[in-house]
Parts: structure tokens; C-alpha cells; sequence
């Protein structure tokens, strides 16, 4: 992974670009870091990011560089409400669907085992009614 700086600003570069760009050099076939210099290309690396999947995604900031190192930071960016109610229904469906034995007419499950189960569907199909929907959410403890 390296960039390219032109006028000072670094943009994401490949060997193969450069190659083409300069068609009557012959690179090596592993081109040094001190080389790559004198085309004014520099290597990468990407500084990680945690996020809460469930209502952020990772985007790529802006090129710094940092004790001589070109470093690319990976930022957290919330997604949009809709993405984040879609995501949070798409969990509860599965819940749902993974605990639907529970409630089958020839389940193995007593009464009082299959009330509680009946309770936890409930609160699950009840989340999106949550004052904190989508965002800040208790989901119900499965029986």
C-alpha cells in the first residue's frame, strides 16, 4: 500500500501505476522504499478503529503523517437511523426465528417452560417500542 504525493498531498498509489507511469524505467522486481522516494511515493499502513457494528461503520480518514511513517486512520462514522433500525430488526428476526421451536405445537418444552419463552418473544417483537430504539436498547435474556 503506498500514496503518491503531488503538491504535498498524498493520494493512494499502486507499483503497477507507477510502472505505467514511467514506462521506459526498468524496476526492479521488489522496488526499496528509498527507490519508490525518488518518485515521490511513500508506503502506508492503516491505523485501526474500533466500532459498535451495530451502529457504526469504519471510513478511511485523511493521510497524516506520523513520525515519518505515511499513516492512513480509519475513523468511526455512525450510520443512519435507518440503517441502524434495519440492523437491530434483522437481529431481533433471527432471535425470533431461532426460539420459533419453542413455541410448535409438538415442542418438548413443559407449559411453564413454553410461557417463558412466549414472554421472551414478546419483549423481542417489543424492542423497536423502546424508549432508546435503536441505538441504546435492552435486549430481553432468552429463558
Amino acid at each position: 500500500m503506498h500514496i503518491k504525493l503531488t503538491d504535498g498531498t498524498p493520494a493512494k498509489y499502486t507499483l503497477g501505476q507507477l510502472r505505467r507511469d514511467n514506462p521506459d524505467t526498468a524496476f526492479p522486481q521488489i522496488i526499496s522504499d528509498s527507490l519508490l522516494e525518488g518518485y515521490d511515493v511513500y508506503p502506508y499502513v492503516i491505523q485501526d478503529v474500533d466500532i459498535d457494528p451495530a451502529s457504526q461503520n469504519k471510513v478511511e480518514g485523511q493521510f497524516v503523517l506520523v513520525s515519518d511513517q505515511w499513516t492512513l486512520p480509519m475513523v468511526a462514522e455512525n450510520k443512519p437511523q435507518a440503517e441502524v433500525e434495519q440492523y437491530v430488526r434483522a437481529v431481533r428476526h433471527e432471535l425470533l426465528a431461532l426460539s420459533d421451536w419453542t413455541q410448535a405445537n409438538d415442542s418438548p418444552l413443559e407449559d411453564q417452560a413454553k410461557i417463558l419463552w412466549a414472554t421472551y418473544r414478546t419483549a423481542l417483537r417489543d424492542i423497536s417500542e423502546q424508549s432508546g430504539f435503536p441505538t441504546d436498547i435492552i435486549w430481553p435474556d432468552s429463558p
